[in-house]
């Protein structure tokens, strides 16, 4: 990465700090996007797979994955245990040559090894945690200035081979996944989907299903599970205005799919949620 790649425009600010325990059953975090701020995660505990603007990587203990404001993004364990991450959120972000809310270019990845300085790390982690709870003032400013530290870390750690350039040849799959993430909150079909982008469902199917894994119409479910999610750490939205706003005109239909989907009731993932939360409740 260039020397100017931590040159900041303002300085960013730590919202919040949330740890993901791994001594539980595997709680899915569907993918998902946030407008208005900016991510970082240190994965100090098992493996499994990121998923950032349309790419994907093997992840391992001693990562940092970057995430854009705006990108949609999801990590998945690849065991029945959680991957364990320390997840920081941050608003009034900018490096130099970037638009605001961006850590990176895709061609840059969106990972990056820590190696040697792992232990150190996630010490560093741990103390931002503990220090943004205090109720003094200088608690938080003191989570400030440790997640500072960490942040420079994480950009001047270079890039590895699992950020070199990635297949993106199938443009229908690319497109596809556009237009979901756009208009999810419609009533969307296989149907409408491939009649918007004119080409036959099969082979909007095929394509989709080929590059992603997914059918178009579990993709649709997955970015409104996610937002659900996003509302339900953010707002004091009920589970029934949740429902109406990700898509669902029943909200018996939108717990069913919520639970099935996630492993527990919209209002339990609330609380489970924010028990683990230090920080603003904006996500």
């Amino acid at each position: 990465m260039q020397e100017t790649a931590a040159i900041f425009h303002g300085t960013p600010k730590l919202v919040y700090v949330t740890p993901q325990a791994t001594n539980i059953r595997r709680v899915q975090r569907s993918i998902h996007l946030h407008e208005e701020l900016t991510e970082l995660l240190f994965v100090y505990q098992g493996e499994g797979t990121y998923i950032c603007d349309g790419y994907f990587y093997p992840i391992y203990p001693g990562d940092f994955l970057l995430y854009n404001q705006g990108d949609m993004h999801e990590v998945q364990s690849s065991s029945e245990k959680e991957i364990g991450t320390w997840c920081f959120g941050i608003v009034d972000f900018q490096l130099e040559g970037l638009s605001p809310g961006r850590m990176t270019d895709p061609a840059h990845g969106f990972v990056r090894p820590s190696s040697y300085q792992f232990q150190e790390i996630n010490t560093l982690c741990h103390m931002v945690y503990e220090a943004i709870s205090i109720e003094a003032s200088y608690g938080k400013e003191m989570a400030q200035h440790l997640f500072l530290g960490i942040l420079l870390l994480a950009l001047h750690c270079p890039a590895d081979v699992r950020n070199a350039p990635q297949d993106n040849h199938d443009v229908l799959a690319e497109r596809m996944r556009q237009y979901i993430s756009l208009h999810y909150t419609e009533p969307l079909t296989l149907q409408s989907i491939s009649a918007a982008l004119h080409v036959s469902p099969s082979y909007a199917a095929h394509s989709f299903k080929q590059k992603t894994g997914l059918s178009p119409i579990q993709f649709m479910i997955n970015c409104r599970i996610g937002e659900a999610q996003n509302l339900l750490i953010s707002s004091d939205y009920s589970a029934t205005q949740i429902s109406t706003l990700v898509g669902y005109d029943s909200i018996n239909h939108f717990s069913a799919i919520f639970k099935k989907h996630v492993g527990m009731a919209p209002i339990q993932y609330r609380k489970y949620y924010l028990d683990h939360m230090r920080g603003k409740r904006k996500q």
